[in-house]
């Protein structure tokens, strides 16, 4: 299925940054003296070596840099998710230190961007896997991104599910631009033109080598609007779908996550030896599938924690079953998204196939 994208989406993340008239939160407080400048934040004071490291000056936003280290001033999220110190991207401070050591090019001149006014009802197709002119190739697609899964170990983050629809007496399962019901409304905090994540709850997820519990998958199988909000109900029309939504089916905030924009590293080889990095597991793919090649999404069990952000690359490989002998190269996947106990990754160079259980050594 097609995968729609509404224009709101871009202008939003713009106007973040280009200081529109919407209002944005307060400075965050208080400060406090870090070396010779003051800053509401705990930046960094040591980077891996080869970093490149920008120190933050008096009208830098993170817009400006993206545009000027990336060439692109919409990849200004990269930065932010680079630099996780920063707790708002709104507010940033003279001295603070940005890495900037993620889809590095030259500059390349910025044409001026004229915005016009948007109705956020209107839609438009995104092309999945386009490129912006001058900038780094993405590493996946967005369907990549917004169509495949989320591992949960609270499932009371799930404050609220579909509940009914309005075609529930001849359909089982709903579809793009069929309207549903959710049970929370306006004194739940849901309001009219709040957009949500749909999730389906698919199993219990455990770890491939210790068996132990790793929290539950739940499948990302569309998104929806909430055109009206009653006092505990509401009115939502589904904008996209990956997959047949149900009742039952949960939901969750929307927020935009961008696909990482990268440079592909030098390939591991077969002689390349352990590099002492991180290493970790495959844990999970994409539809349960058994073999996975080039292309494919899958989850692994090194995380934020682990020191992981969008855009980097890890080698694949297995355990020689031969005692003492080298081991055997698989591949390389790139990391698309990180979160607190795992992250999602796509295969991006395979030589022989992929399976849950299989390692992965950070580059």
């Amino acid at each position: 299925m097609r995968i729609k994208v509404p224009v709101i989406f871009v202008v939003m993340i713009s106007a973040a940054v280009l200081g529109s008239t919407q209002s944005v939160a307060p400075p965050p407080q208080p400060l406090h003296l870090v070396g010779d400048h003051w800053t509401p934040y705990d930046p960094p004071t040591e980077f891996p070596d080869g970093s490149q490291v920008h120190v933050i000056v008096k009208g830098d936003t993170l817009w400006d840099l993206a545009s000027t280290y990336l060439g692109d001033p919409y990849l200004w999220p990269q930065l932010w998710e680079r630099n996780p110190y920063i707790k708002d991207s709104h507010w940033i401070y003279p001295g603070d230190p940005v890495v900037i050591d993620l889809a590095v090019q030259e500059p390349v001149p910025v044409e001026e961007v004229v915005v016009e006014e948007v109705v956020p009802e209107k839609v438009e197709e995104l092309e999945l896997g386009g490129e912006r002119p001058g900038a780094p190739p993405p590493l996946g697609t967005t369907g990549d991104i917004y169509c495949f899964a989320r591992l949960v170990e609270d499932e009371s983050i799930f404050k609220f599910k579909v509940a009914s629809a309005e075609r529930v007496e001849v359909q089982d399962h709903f579809a793009e631009d069929n309207i549903l019901y959710i049970d929370g409304g306006t004194e739940q905090g849901i309001q009219a033109g709040d957009r949500f994540f749909i999730y389906h709850r698919n199993r219990q997820l455990l770890h491939p080598v210790s068996n132990s519990s790793m929290g539950v998958i739940y499948n990302n199988v569309g998104q929806l609007k909430i055109l009206c909000a009653q006092e505990s109900t509401s009115i939502a029309q589904i904008t996209f779908t990956c997959d047949f939504i149900s009742l039952g089916d949960v939901l969750l905030p929307y927020k935009p996550i961008p696909v990482p924009l990268v440079m592909d590293p030098d390939p591991t080889t077969i002689c390349d030896v352990a590099n002492g990095k991180p290493t970790g597991y495959v844990v999970y793919s994409k539809q349960d599938v058994m073999t996975m090649a080039t292309g494919w999404v899958l989850m692994i069990d090194l995380s934020a924690a682990d020191g992981l952000y969008p855009g980097q690359f890890a080698t694949v490989f297995r355990d020689n079953p031969i005692a003492g002998m080298p081991r055997i190269l698989l591949g390389e996947i790139g990391i698309l998204t990180v979160e607190d106990h795992y992250s999602t990754a796509v295969i991006s160079r395979s030589l022989l196939p992929v399976h849950i259980g299989d390692r992965i050594e950070m580059k």
